[in-house]
């Protein structure tokens, strides 16, 4: 006669809660979290990202100009909303090493997305900031 049930074991990762088939897979998605989580602690504390991928791992290839690139800093996403201003400033980075840019620069609200390093641009100055709505609008 075949068994109604199996006994099945499983690992949880204590930060989402997902569960996994072995120990090592439950490790490695809690310090993701972990990492993630200080990530943005260093990044909200005000560290630059030079200081960020040294503390956290990051495979980052950062230029001489990024190395400085802290929260404060802007950036020009023109494709978001047809803007060529510096509306976008960089508010959380995953746990892989993308930077979640969010900002206000054109009519239809406020915007943000996960982009690669590489597509950070030109860095402005936190002075530079523009908002959309705020002060002159194109």
């Amino acid at each position: 006669m075949k068994e109604m049930t199996t006994e099945v074991k499983s690992y949880k990762c204590n930060w989402c809660g997902e569960l996994h088939k072995n120990e090592h897979s439950a490790d490695e998605c809690a310090f993701n979290h972990a990492k993630e989580n200080y990530a943005n602690s260093l990044l909200q504390q005000g560290c630059n990202l030079r200081s960020i991928q040294y503390r956290c791992g990051f495979k980052w290839e950062l230029t001489d100009e990024q190395k400085e690139i802290t929260k404060d800093n802007c950036f020009v996403m023109s494709h978001w909303q047809c803007s060529k201003k510096p509306a976008y400033k960089i508010t959380h980075i995953t746990s892989c090493g993308y930077l979640k840019l969010w900002g206000k620069g054109g009519w239809s609200g406020y915007y943000g997305h996960d982009v690669k390093l590489e597509a950070l641009g030109e860095v402005y100055p936190k002075e530079d900031l523009f908002v959309y709505g705020e002060g002159e609008e194109e």
